[in-house]
This record gives C-alpha cells, structure tokens and sequence, in this order.
C-alpha cells in the first residue's frame, strides 16, 4: 500500500505554529507518511511585517515552506491544520484559505478525508479549544473525518485536549509529545480508512 499522503497546513506570525508544524511534518514522515508542509498565505502588507522586527524574523524562517493552494486539499489523504488563536476562532489567513474551496466543497473532493488539529495561545486559557472547535463546522461540512487525541494518552493531563494538540506560548517537550500521538493517529486511521 501506498503512504498515506498527509498535508501539513498551519499559519504562523510569532513561530509558536511554525515549530509545532516543523515538528507534526517530522513525525509524519517518521511514521512512513508522504509529507507537504505548507502555509497559509499572509494578508498582512509586506510593510507592516518589514517594520515588526520580530514578525520579520520568523516570516524569513518560513521562506523554505510554500503557501498553501487547494490543490494540496486535493492531493492529500488526510490533513493536520494548526493555526494561532483570533478570540476563539482560526487566524483570519488560515480562514481565508478554507473561504477558497467552496468548489471542493460543492464537488465533495474532501469528503472521506481525515483532519486533525493544533492551535496555540499566549496564555494558558486563551481561548485554544475554542479555536479547535470552532474550525470543525468547516470540516465537517466538507465531510473530512475529525481525528482526535483518546482519553488515554497521559500527557493529556499536562497538555492538550481531546480535541488536538495545543500550547501556550512556545510549544514545549509535552506539547510536541502530545502533537505526535496525534499524529501518529491520524496516520494509523487515514491508512485503515484507505485500506
């Protein structure tokens, strides 16, 4: 059987989501998945990012990933998205990218297709699992299939939700640890959903 082909899909301003999805492609790949590590286009003007020291700097650390286009939803089998908290809801990037596939939508092009998620604040109930939840009405409508993390993995209790992968500020050891059972779980359910 083929590898199951996993996007990687997730923007990024402060590198809180640039090193989590470095991190979710890496164990992808080790778990024997074809990886695309991809971005959601920037909205915000050249100059505004030029005259933000720190913004500048992690924009140029993401030189090397290409911007998303639909025809990445179309490749793959399943898709992990991570995106930085807007009050509850998905960074207004990555909701311009999923305002684009209106015609998969029409078409059913997703539907059958696995999906997880990550997100990331700057405190520590700053509104992630509201950012998790809010994005799934999208999903489903596509008819992707939500992959979430079971009650079992320990390190819930530290880190996480049931609902995906997420951190407070910078990810840490427990964070990551977390972001690769699930992971590792979409991958082992994308293969039996193919299979």
């Amino acid at each position: 059987m083929a590898a199951p082909k996993i996007l990687v899909l997730f923007y990024s301003k402060t590198g809180h989501m640039l090193k989590m999805a470095r991190s979710v492609a890496k164990d992808a790949k080790e778990a024997g998945a074809e990886v695309r590590l991809r971005k959601a286009s920037e909205l915000a003007p050249r100059e505004v990012i030029e005259e933000t020291p720190e913004w500048k700097a992690i924009y140029s650390q993401m030189s090397d990933i290409p911007d998303a286009v639909i025809d990445d939803l179309v490749w793959m089998d399943g898709v992990i998205v991570g995106t930085p908290t807007r009050f509850g809801n998905m960074a207004a990037p990555m909701r311009n990218f999923w305002d684009q596939t209106g015609k998969l939508w029409m078409e059913g092009t997703l539907i059958g297709k696995t999906v997880s998620a990550f997100a990331s604040a700057e405190m520590i109930h700053g509104g992630q699992e509201a950012t998790l939840l809010s994005m799934y009405p999208t999903f489903f409508a596509h008819g992707l299939i939500v992959v979430g993390i079971p009650g079992n993995v320990k390190e819930l209790y530290k880190s996480g939700s049931y609902y995906g992968a997420l951190s407070s500020g910078e990810p840490n050891d427990t964070d990551l640890t977390v972001a690769r059972y699930m992971t590792q779980r979409l991958i082992e359910v994308t293969k039996k959903l193919r299979g």
